[in-house]
Formats: C-alpha cells, structure tokens, sequence
C-alpha cells in the first residue's frame, strides 16, 4: 500500500510531463499568459501607494495601467488563444 502512494505523485508527474512534451505550443501560451498577468498585478500593487490606498480598484484605472504596458495585455491574449484554438 506505501509503494503505490509513493508512486502516485510519480505518476502524476509523468503524465503532466509527457503531456507538456507533445503540446509545447499551448504550454508556451499559458506560460507566456501567466507570467503576463503576474507582472501586471505586480505593477498594480506598486501603482497603489498607501495614499491611495482608500480608495478601490476601478476597472477603468486598472485598465489605464494596462494599456501603457500593451506588449504584456497582447502575450495574455495570445497565450489564452494558443491554449484554447490549438488542435493538432
């Protein structure tokens, strides 16, 4: 019985191994995408200084600090779209 719950996370790493093995364009994609969207929460999080700090996030100020950095809304896209439009 430990033999198999030491191998099950093996397993679980093999498969998802092997699976970004023969899909390495929409891996690419989501890589791309998620390390997009981290770095552009990083910079909301320094754009909100504690002066500003009472006020909320509106849609359209977290949308002015994204169209200055446009290369890293269009990686977000386009790794969403490779995820989701790719079929061999």
């Amino acid at each position: 019985m430990l033999s198999r719950m030491i191998s099950l996370p093996r397993r679980a790493i093999t498969r998802a191994l092997q699976w970004i093995n023969d899909n390495p364009l929409p891996t690419a994609g989501v890589t791309m995408a998620a390390v997009s969207a981290g770095y552009l929460l990083v910079v909301l999080q320094n754009t909100v200084t504690s002066d500003t700090a009472s006020t909320t996030l509106e849609p359209t100020f977290m949308l002015s600090v994204a169209s200055e950095r446009p290369a890293y809304l269009l990686a977000i896209v386009v790794g969403i779209g490779t995820l989701v439009l790719w079929r061999e």
